[in-house]
């Protein structure tokens, strides 16, 4: 008489785990898909998308009806900054944008800066509004501030 014996193959655990550790992957890649406000991953990454950096009396000359966008730090901006510019800055987007929203006619063009060379932010919000707005006539004023105030009274 025969007794049947129980073989456990040894390997039946592996795809539990892979299990457990890949299922959370589905929700997370359609939140980071569909989010409304995840970033434009497509835009930061295209390199070739890069943002036009003009200078004080070029900005002056070329778009003299721009709109200007400063994207220092409520603190800073308080302490002065482009005549009849807005303040849209990544830690105040929502308040930002919405005024934006309010005075920006859909056609001019837009030159926003920060503190100076060593700044960023000027370039994070460009290409930021570039993703959100689809609008394409938007520069990074090079120098930012500081290179405001050298030249400025000079237009």
């Amino acid at each position: 008489m025969k007794t049947a014996t129980c073989k456990s193959g040894g390997g039946g655990w592996v795809p539990w785990a892979f299990a457990l550790v890949l299922a959370p992957l589905a929700p997370a890649i359609l939140t980071g898909w569909l989010h409304p406000r995840a970033p434009a991953w497509r835009v930061l990454a295209a390199k070739e998308v890069a943002v036009a950096r003009v200078p004080v009396a070029v900005a002056w000359r070329d778009y003299p009806d721009a709109l200007w966008l400063d994207a220092r730090p409520a603190a800073e901006r308080a302490a002065g900054g482009v005549p009849g510019a807005l303040g849209l800055s990544e830690e105040d987007w929502e308040a930002g944008f919405a005024t934006l929203a309010e005075k920006w006619d859909g056609r001019r063009p837009i030159v926003v800066y920060c503190g100076g060379d060593s700044c960023q932010a000027s370039e994070a919000v460009a290409l930021r509004l570039r993703g959100e707005l689809g609008f394409d006539r938007i520069m990074v004023l090079a120098g930012g501030w500081e290179a405001w105030r050298a030249a400025e009274g000079e237009p």
